[in-house]
């Protein structure tokens, strides 16, 4: 009884953490499309063309993914070996130093400076490779219940971060207020979870591996998922993850890009579509997966989530009313939830404690890989049409169900 109170109250601690991150990590979101494409906020000289504005806006938004590709599964290996206390605190400081950095270069109309700077915090963020590692470690609770409570706390943070962002961005509220605020906030806010988690956090057991690795090794990102991937089970589910999650992060990307040019949203208008989104992610995440497993399989409920999904987006690029445009959002982030959390039990349960943090940090690697590709394609289509985005999220999504489906075993 002792020892689950203990990794309950730590549990809370994990939670806590993870909201206050991903409420700085959304803060920003709904303000790099008007950065770039509304004339009233935009970063870029008056007169930019079309061409560029898309393009910029496609670099700076695959800054950060890529940064992620690079350092999540490096965080996630080395807190297998250092723990995951000091990996986890560390990684939150630097990211403060970077979001400062990039309120300054939006500040200043800085575009490399901004661009470097978002690249840097992407390289930080191992922040949900680390948790959903710890969660990993915690004995006393299902995984279904503990990543489903870490996704459904992120979700909620994105609808929280967004609007807290939006409306420190918004001069009718105060003069003084500008897009660089969000960022300043998001700096010191990183800063006191850094200490919040050196000083709460409890310090976890490293595990000794079955064969002791050099920290060249452990960063050696190619070999190291050459070597992961030599399990054909934790294989087929990173395909299926990647795919999906691609095709999710192609919607959390474009979707309001496609709202702003269908209706000429402004960041506090796309405020009710992310809401509706991300409560429908909260559900998704903390209550669907417990509630399903106990009356379907999981390969039913990822099949129908992610086709479900594919449905979503075939009804947000074919519907010009406000009304189901909300209330396909609010399905999709029902579907995104559920396939998430299922997938990443299932992940987790095909591989051994020792390497929890280098598989969900390579999971996240993989799915931000194919985000910042997708954010530099996607500038590019966008000059034809937002809508050919979500049509290629669709088509995505279609063929990992149908991969999924054929599979014997999932």
């Amino acid at each position: 009884m002792a020892e689950q109170k203990k990794q309950k109250m730590q549990f809370l601690v994990i939670l806590t953490i993870v909201f206050l991150a991903f409420i700085g990590i959304s803060m920003p979101y709904l303000i790099f499309p008007a950065l770039f494409l509304n004339p009233s906020y935009s970063i870029l000289p008056v007169g930019e063309g079309a061409s560029n504005q898309a393009l910029f806006l496609g670099i700076t938004l695959a800054a950060y993914p890529l940064g992620q590709f690079i350092g999540s599964p490096i965080l996630g290996a080395l807190s297998d070996d250092y723990g995951r206390k000091p990996l986890l605190s560390g990684s939150l400081a630097i990211s403060a130093l970077c979001n400062l950095l990039t309120g300054f270069a939006i500040e200043q109309h800085y575009l490399g400076l901004l661009i470097i700077s978002r690249f840097t915090a992407g390289l930080m963020e191992g922040n949900i490779a680390i948790a959903r590692a710890m969660a990993a470690d915690i004995t006393t609770i299902s995984k279904h219940e503990t990543f489903g409570k870490i996704n459904a706390t992120a979700s909620i943070a994105f609808l929280v971060g967004p609007l807290l962002g939006a409306l420190m961005a918004d001069k009718s509220l105060w003069e003084s207020l500008t897009t660089a605020t969000p960022f300043y906030s998001i700096a010191i806010l990183f800063f006191c979870l850094s200490l919040l988690s050196l000083l709460l956090l409890e310090k976890t057991v490293i595990r000794t591996p079955t064969k002791v690795q050099t920290f060249w090794q452990r960063i050696h990102l190619i070999k190291r998922m050459s070597v992961l991937f030599s399990n054909k089970h934790l294989q087929f589910l990173m395909i299926i993850s990647t795919c999906f999650t691609l095709a999710v992060d192609i919607f959390y990307e474009f979707g309001p890009v496609h709202l702003t040019i269908q209706w000429a949203l402004a960041p506090v208008q796309l405020i009710i579509y992310n809401g509706v989104l991300c409560l429908g992610l909260a559900a998704g995440n903390g209550w669907l997966p417990t509630l399903l497993s106990k009356h379907i399989s999981n390969r039913l409920a990822i099949l129908s989530s992610i086709g479900g999904f594919t449905l979503c987006l075939i009804g947000v690029v074919l519907t010009k009313s406000t009304f189901l445009m909300i209330t396909l959002f609010g399905l999709s982030g029902l579907a995104i939830g559920l396939a998430v959390t299922l997938l990443t039990v299932n992940i987790s349960n095909s591989i051994p404690d020792t390497i929890q943090g280098e598989v969900m940090g390579t999971q996240v690697s993989l799915r931000v890989l194919g985000d910042a590709i997708i954010c530099l394609f996607g500038g590019t289509l966008l000059l034809l049409s937002s809508k050919l985005i979500l049509i290629a999220a669709a088509i995505m999504c279609a063929c990992a169900t149908i991969y999924y489906g054929r599979a014997k075993t999932a």
